[in-house]
């Protein structure tokens, strides 16, 4: 049984494997053939989310759809669940799984949730967001992201600003990265959001080059990626934080014409919309691209060839 749970798991010949098999359903889409609501017919996802999603939550719902699966699907579960009543994340999933789901895919406000959820479960649990910890599925868009963008994913500068004490799609895209020795790391944070001391004992351990700064003009010059998030405000008073960390017409003159923009998105006030009409600014193609990665995941969690 093949859960996804956190991004270390991915090595990078599966990584390529699963960026390949991604290419092949984004042609089969375009092309309108018949065989891709072949690929998953007669198999059932079920989504179950404690915490707001837009992108998450329709990607993998449409993602489902265009493999012939069907979709069960329940969100604000925190609120319009029997959480309410008390029910414990394990019962939940142990309930789901005698209505014979094929995989479950899972969000949850706390860490460590989604391994809960696959201790008890009898599919596969694809971890959609727990709390502060992971969301392994965004990491693997993005990077995908970056390899269509750039076309590489070794030798980057790569920086990485915004909310990275609270944002968990920093913390697994940097599991990611470290997977490719040559790259370089920029955290860009003020003191109060830096990136925990877990991602950078890893770094280390992996011999992974990182710096960190709260000057995020000092940084743009030299980088191929910029990956920028938003204050986290339901996990954070962001009344704390000052200015000087969001990113507009100014700062993208900064950034080298080959380099290239990410967000995972919801974008608020810190990357200005005056930026959307950039080349390099690529957030909304890399939503997009979250559905075919998330098409080749849910084939391999069930696929065991």
């Amino acid at each position: 049984m093949r859960h996804i749970l956190e991004s270390q798991q991915f090595d990078i010949q599966l990584i390529d494997k699963l960026f390949k098999r991604a290419d092949e359903f984004r042609v089969l889409l375009d092309r309108k053939d018949p065989s891709l609501s072949k690929v998953l017919d007669g198999e059932m996802m079920f989504t179950i989310f404690y915490e707001p999603s837009t992108r998450t939550r329709m990607s993998f719902s449409a993602a489902a759809q265009h493999l012939g699966m069907k979709v069960v699907t329940t969100e604000n579960a925190r609120d319009f669940s029997s959480a309410v009543k008390g029910e414990t994340l394990e019962d939940s999933i142990r309930v789901m799984c005698q209505y014979q789901p094929s995989l479950i895919v899972l969000r949850h406000h706390e860490d460590g949730a989604a391994n809960k959820a696959a201790g008890v479960s009898t599919v596969p649990i694809i971890n959609a967001g727990d709390g502060t910890g992971q969301h392994p599925t965004q990491a693997l868009l993005d990077l995908y992201t970056i390899n269509k963008e750039l076309g590489k994913l070794d030798g980057l500068n790569i920086v990485i600003g915004g909310d990275l004490a609270h944002g968990r799609t920093a913390r697994s895209l940097a599991y990611l990265l470290a997977k490719y020795p040559k790259n370089k790391i920029t955290f860009v944070a003020p003191e109060v959001l830096k990136i925990d001391d877990d991602i950078k004992s890893y770094l280390t351990r992996h011999k992974i080059s990182f710096q960190e700064t709260e000057n995020i003009r000092e940084a743009l010059p030299r980088a191929d990626v910029v990956y920028w998030t938003r204050v986290q405000k339901e996990r954070f008073d962001s009344t704390k934080l000052k200015g000087g960390f969001n990113i507009g017409v100014e700062e993208m003159k900064l950034l080298p014409k080959k380099s290239v923009l990410l967000h995972p998105l919801p974008r608020i006030d810190e990357i200005s919309i005056e930026v959307d009409k950039d080349p390099r600014a690529a957030y909304f193609r890399q939503a997009g691209n979250g559905m075919f990665i998330r098409m080749a995941l849910i084939e391999w969690a069930l696929k065991t060839a």
